[in-house]
């Protein structure tokens, strides 16, 4: 079970150099606009010396805009993993990931079950990344018929993407190449709330899991086998609760 963020010590705070997090269940309940409160604590890690990024399973078109109106000057990942930029309004950074399995195995699932499928409201926005839902067809039915991918449930959708994808290991592959290109895995603290969220509390020992009330319990209760550590709060509260808590341990200024 994780810790809770009080045990983030003042070593470990001060080490931190970047922090990366998920978006939707962790930054925000709902929506597409952060609270004021989680844009003030952004806004004072990068103040504080520390860049702020984004590894999310949205589309750039959604989550690119996100990270330009907070001026955060880390990387932006987005899909799951699929695609990454360096840092807002950079190129593509060409992580060679293909969207023909998911799309075969889309194809596959409108054939057997034709009234189920249905394709995510941003699904012509994404590169990689085929999003999706699945009225009332059990996962395990899926599974069955999947070939070379992977099948993620965000607690928002479902995802396909090429099998060996995933959100931690796209954040691990270009950290080298991150601001100053010296930034190593121990000083990175990951944020994040669902099972999307896995890879990057393994790929990256300094995990915070922010609550989140909307999953079912079994989803939780993986998740928390995973992080390190554990806000008190939920979604956007529970974000700017640890960056508090962070910045306080650095004796850096608050906000």
């Amino acid at each position: 079970m994780p810790k809770s963020y009080l045990q983030i010590t003042p070593e470990l705070a001060r080490r931190i150099k970047l922090v990366v997090a998920d978006v939707d269940g962790t930054l925000l309940s709902d929506g597409d606009e952060v609270s004021s409160p989680v844009a003030r604590a952004i806004r004072a890690l990068e103040q504080a010396g520390i860049m702020v990024g984004f590894d999310s399973g949205r589309p750039f078109t959604r989550l690119e805009p996100l990270a330009a109106s907070l001026n955060a000057s880390g990387p932006v990942i987005a899909e799951n993993g699929c695609v990454a930029k360096l840092k807002c309004g950079a190129g593509l950074y060409d992580l060679g990931y293909s969207r023909q399995p998911a799309l075969k195995a889309l194809t596959k699932f409108k054939a057997d079950f034709p009234t189920a499928i249905r394709e995510a409201f941003d699904y012509k926005d994404r590169l990689i990344d085929v999003g999706f839902f699945a009225d009332g067809v059990p996962h395990v039915e899926l599974l069955k018929r999947m070939e070379g991918v992977q099948l993620l449930d965000s607690g928002y959708m479902l995802h396909m993407i090429q099998n060996g994808v995933s959100k931690g290991k796209s954040l691990k592959r270009i950290l080298g190449l991150i601001g100053d290109g010296q930034i190593h895995p121990d000083e990175v603290m990951v944020f994040g709330d669902s099972a999307t969220d896995i890879s990057l509390f393994t790929e990256f020992e300094n995990s915070v899991l922010v609550i989140n009330p909307r999953l079912p319990k079994e989803q939780t209760i993986d998740i928390c086998r995973q992080a390190k550590f554990q806000s008190k709060l939920s979604f956007g509260d529970g974000f700017v609760e640890v960056i508090t808590y962070l910045l306080k341990q650095r004796s850096d200024a608050t906000f």
